[in-house]
């Protein structure tokens, strides 16, 4: 039988909503000894490129992404990362230490190990279309849309375009499976900065 705490119920209300929300992103459900449900399955919405349909909070996440990445250093997406209420997910946990400063992980996940790669492949992933995953209550807004609405490219410019969303680490993984693996960003709908990773 589960005994929860009289200060902090890990069953409460508040407690299951930020957990169903990061189960999202691959982390585990609290139980409290019963049973998990079996998640439900994705809505992927078709790709869009319509930003006045973004909300509102959406779209401030997004701006401040945007602003930092025109600035050419990967340090100034520390104030995206700070302004989020929970630290976006940047690599699988246990990769690194926990603590790490965010910055260092996008570094360290840089091919050049200085953050240019990481700049240059989150602008080239915002500027693709994106798409609305919905699973349960939760509502995430992704990018590329081709990550989770593959589509074979129009023309070649758009090829080249995709190709740019991929790390240069993520290069074997692409050409092992025949197609393009690219970083993803998430924003929910709260604009709450879930992911930029290329984990699946």
């Amino acid at each position: 039988m589960a005994v929860c705490r009289r200060l902090y119920n890990p069953c409460g209300p508040k407690a299951k909503q930020k957990k169903e929300e990061f189960a999202f992103c691959g982390a585990a459900r609290l139980t409290c000894g019963m049973k998990t449900k079996k998640a439900p399955k994705d809505v992927v919405s078709e790709p869009s490129t319509d930003l006045a349909a973004l909300p509102a909070p959406v779209r401030a996440i997004r701006d401040k992404i945007l602003a930092a990445l025109d600035k050419n250093d990967v340090e100034a997406l520390r104030i995206p990362i700070d302004w989020n209420e929970v630290r976006p997910l940047f690599a699988k946990s246990g990769t690194f230490k926990a603590g790490t400063n965010p910055i260092e992980i996008l570094k360290a996940l840089s091919f050049d190990k200085k953050g240019r790669e990481t700049v240059a492949v989150a602008r080239a992933v915002l500027a693709q279309p994106f798409v609305t995953i919905t699973r349960g209550p939760v509502t995430l807004y992704e990018w590329p849309a081709f990550a989770s609405r593959p589509t074979p490219p129009a023309i070649e410019d758009e090829a080249r375009a995709r190709w740019a969303c991929v790390r240069f680490a993520d290069l074997a993984r692409s050409n092992a499976e025949g197609k393009p693996r690219p970083a993803r960003i998430a924003i929910a709908s709260d604009g709450v900065w879930h992911y930029f990773w290329s984990e699946d």
